[in-house]
């Protein structure tokens, strides 16, 4: 611009005072009043570069990016030193994509002004647009020495390096942005995403939650939310929340994707089915996807033909998976490796049918590969068992050593071993650390809490040099079943926390209990089984419990039987024998509701099967609120019968019943895991809660609903024996007998 003639100072007192005004109104708010005043103030002293600046700062505001760049322009010709402008004029280029251009006039506002932190921030930006990654780095570095708590260095240098992949580096940042901002959707959000690539979901639930709320129509977050929620197994949660982010995109195909894998582990298999098979993803994880698509597993099924079909359908799919898998190139062996690390099929042993051979095929697929991903773990161990003296080395891999049916059972065996003999080491992968997981800390000589893919757990277990290593629930985590494809340890045993063969060849020795077994049971297992005595741990007995009174509101003032189990474990078949059991005894068939979308597939199936037996479900049904321990405990001590699941009895469940003296009806399956309740009868001496077959079931438990006496002696007999269940008699010895004798013929091999 030329230079205007000289004004008075009148015309510049008055520019000045106008230029005033003009701020106070922009900082109140008032942008269109503020611009009159910054016009007003030009007219009346053109030669004033501050005038300038705030009309270029008003036209920014107002999205007028050429004339504000204008505006910057006029200021610098009238002051070539004006930092500010320089900066403005730059932040104006890189909005209009001139990054270029828009670099030259930072590094002018840099050159006029010593540690300008908004110009280095701003060059920084610009660099990382074009790809200067090392460059934008040192921008930030650089604005971090010269003003450490600036939030935009802090925010921009944390997220560049969460893009880079160097997440340990990135964390300490997002960490102090969030602390800087804790209330902006932004500082949340990309901390949540952060914590999750670190494997670290539960930290990150509360900065997703955050997120989402501060910013509910911003899909990311909710994506971020629905994945958090996926990976803590808060399925429902998840669904609903992804649900959301692909509503307010519905081009996210990541959350599309996580859909389709959060109905899968709800058992919704129809409709993940279709959406995985509709979903557009990279080669990555196609795998994945094709794994989950076809080894998925209903959590509910309408009949016994449905189990069958889906049987064939899960056999097929192992065949379709083997004969299309390629191992030959890094990327192909690693996309595997991420397949067989996400997909378990747990739900497989909630059939009542003999998986053996389903889980030799499945543990053979996840052996190939995990083989070709990892042969230096999959090759024998450098070293023989015990050749390092002193105390057998034992090393125990689970995630669940919190409050859990897993840690109840198998923490005081594990914590037992006498410490003179035995040198024992955790690797703990649970998201929960509590006074359970304390317990077992406490006793043992390393303890490691680890969040990371399985190949690095194998390499920390490998440096330790075990003599023997347990794997207490092997087929609950995919994680942990792909070690167990590893050699690790010249003795690898795994523990019935899930109770089904491991199907892996690389898993020596299965621990069962000698009162669940049946005498053909090694058939049952690909590994060689190992009968500990009685229940073959010490589980913990359940705590006091609390006032059951509140039962008798959802009684109606009619005896109430429950079915204490997950309802994963009701088979179809089981719906018309609690009919049958509501119809002869008049009684109230109560079910405990632990995960809500499960309990409403199972309500709508078993309701049609109570009104097919001409009974009213309303009346003849409950689906009780979950509770905690001790309240819930109150309720069974209360109840008039406990009903036990065919095929997949109860375990846990039924420990609880007899710690409150509740007689429990039962059945005696042909493997372990539905001869739980019987094998705890059998311990105790209590006769006459065993039936044969379902028409025995059905006769017991109205007898035994209708006779308060005998259901009385049962409950003095059961309080009376119930130590039997949680004393040691000679567990730990044998388990410790075990461990020696199985490490000395491996090192005599």
């Amino acid at each position: 611009m030329q230079r205007p003639a000289q004004i008075n100072a009148e015309s510049r007192q008055s520019a000045v005072e106008e230029l005033q005004r003009g701020i106070a109104k922009q900082q109140a708010g008032q942008s269109a009043v503020a611009l009159s005043h910054f016009e007003r103030a030009a007219k009346l002293d053109p030669a004033n570069p501050q005038v300038r600046h705030m009309l270029g700062i008003c036209t920014l505001q107002a999205g007028n990016l050429p004339l504000a760049a204008k505006h910057f322009r006029d200021c610098l010709q009238l002051a070539p030193t004006f930092a500010a402008a320089f900066n403005a004029l730059g932040v104006v280029l890189r909005r209009m994509g001139n990054h270029a251009e828009a670099m030259e006039a930072f590094r002018s506002a840099l050159a006029t002004k010593e540690r300008y932190v908004e110009a280095i921030y701003n060059l920084g930006l610009s660099q990382e647009v074009l790809g200067a990654l090392d460059a934008a780095e040192q921008a930030y570095r650089q604005a971090l020495q010269w003003r450490p708590a600036d939030f935009n260095a802090v925010n921009a240098f944390g997220n560049l390096l969460r893009r880079r992949g160097r997440l340990e580096e990135a964390l300490p940042l997002l960490l102090r942005a969030r602390k800087l901002r804790p209330n902006l959707a932004h500082t949340n959000g990309t901390l949540a995403q952060a914590l999750l690539d670190l494997g670290r979901p539960r930290e990150a639930h509360a900065c997703a939650q955050a997120a989402a709320v501060l910013e509910p129509a911003t899909a990311a977050w909710w994506a971020t939310l629905g994945r958090t929620e996926r990976l803590l197994h808060n399925v429902e949660a998840a669904i609903t929340a992804l649900r959301k982010a692909i509503a307010l995109d519905v081009d996210d195909w990541v959350s599309r994707c996580e859909l389709g894998l959060a109905l899968a582990e709800a058992g919704e298999i129809v409709e993940s089915r279709a959406i995985l098979a509709q979903t557009r993803v990279g080669e990555r994880q196609a795998e994945r996807i094709r794994w989950t698509v076809l080894l998925s597993l209903p959590s509910v099924y309408a009949d016994e033909v449905e189990i069958d079909s889906d049987r064939a359908r899960f056999a097929r799919g192992l065949d379709e998976i083997g004969a299309g898998l390629r191992l030959d190139t890094p990327a192909q062996r690693q996309y595997a490796f991420e397949a067989a690390c996400g997909v378990a099929p747990f739900q497989l042993e909630y059939q009542a049918r003999d998986n053996t051979a389903l889980r030799i095929g499945f543990g053979d697929l996840v052996t190939r590969v995990m083989h070709a991903a990892a042969p230096q773990y999959a090759a024998p161990c450098a070293w023989r068992a015990r050749a390092h003296g002193g105390r057998i080395r034992v090393g125990i891999v689970s995630s669940h050593l919190m409050q859990h049916t897993v840690s109840r059972y198998f923490r005081r065996l594990l914590a037992g071993l006498d410490p003179a003999r035995f040198d024992v080491r955790v690797w703990y992968s649970g998201e929960t650390r509590d006074a359970a997981t304390d317990m077992i800390a406490a006793r043992v000589v390393a303890f490691e809490q680890v969040n990371e893919d399985a190949l690095a757990s194998a390499a920390r277990i490998r440096a330790a040099q075990l003599d023997a290593l347990v794997y207490p629930e092997i087929g609950m985590d995919p994680r942990h079943h792909a070690l167990g494809a590893l050699r690790l340890a010249p003795v690898q045993c795994a523990l019935y926390g899930h109770p089904a063969t491991s199907g892996l060849p690389g898993i020596d020795y299965f621990l069962g209990a000698d009162a669940l077994e049946p005498v053909d049971a090694q058939r049952h297992y690909r590994e060689q089984l190992v009968r500990l005595p009685g229940l073959g741990t010490l589980p913990e007995a359940p705590p006091a419990p609390g006032d059951g009174a509140w039962l008798d509101a959802w009684s109606a003032a009619k005896p109430i039987a429950l079915c204490l189990q997950n309802h994963l474990k009701l088979p179809p078949t089981f719906d018309a024998v609690l009919a049958r059991i509501a119809q002869r005894s008049g009684a109230r068939i109560g079910l405990f509701v632990r995960n809500s979308g499960v309990a409403q597939l199972l309500r709508r199936r078993i309701e049609a099967a109570f009104a097919a037996h001409g009974l009213e479900p309303a009346q003849s049904l409950v689906f009780l609120p979950a509770k905690d321990h001790a309240t819930y405990l109150g309720a069974v001590a209360r109840a008039t019968l406990i009903l036990d699941t065919p095929g997949f009895s109860g375990g846990a469940t039924s420990l609880d019943a007899f710690s409150v003296g509740a007689p429990v009806l039962t059945w005696q399956g042909t493997m372990a895991r539905g001869r739980q309740t019987a094998g705890m009868l059998a311990m105790m001496g209590i006769d006459g809660l065993v039936a044969a077959d379902a028409n025995d079931y059905v006769d017991q438990a109205a007898a035994l609903i209708a006779d308060a006496p005998r259901r009385d002696t049962l409950r003095k007999r059961i309080l009376e024996r119930k130590a039997a269940l949680f004393d040691d008699a000679g567990v730990i010895a044998a388990f410790e007998d075990f461990l020696d004798r199985a490490t000395r013929r491996a090192a005599a091999s």
